[in-house]
């Protein structure tokens, strides 16, 4: 996937922050295939850091993650220069995270175990809306 405009042309940016690195790998190739840009975090501060300097067009954020959880580093994100009109894809298998990623006002909550083609459709879906929300 590609942004093209007059002052950018690039591929869209994901940032994947999930700390079981076998679920890291199946979405970040998934969106890879998908032709996204992908960077992957292992945990909340990695994804914090990570998108501080990076800028990413998606956030596909585990919850229960150690070091910084994926609302708080969600939340830190947002606030970062840049980075408030991020997608954001909640994942997770914790039953009470939904109420708490709508909190935050992610894009989409998928629950684990997830279909790797319905998440990459909710993401490439967000990412749209939020563009013509944008126009």
């Amino acid at each position: 996937m590609r942004i093209d405009n007059e002052s950018e042309r690039r591929l869209l940016r994901a940032l994947v922050a999930e700390d079981d690195p076998g679920i890291r790998r199946l979405i970040a190739g998934m969106l890879e295939l998908d032709g996204w840009e992908v960077r992957e975090a292992v945990d909340g501060e990695d994804a914090i850091a990570l998108a501080e300097d990076w800028q990413p067009d998606a956030l596909v954020m585990d919850v229960m993650m150690p070091k910084v959880d994926g609302i708080t580093a969600t939340e830190r994100i947002r606030e970062q220069p840049g980075n408030d009109g991020c997608v954001v894809i909640v994942v997770s298998a914790e039953p009470a995270a939904e109420a708490r990623a709508r909190a935050i006002g992610s894009d989409d909550f998928v629950s684990k175990p997830f279909d790797p083609d319905d998440l990459s459709a909710r993401t490439r879906a967000a990412l749209r809306w939020r563009h013509d929300q944008a126009v």
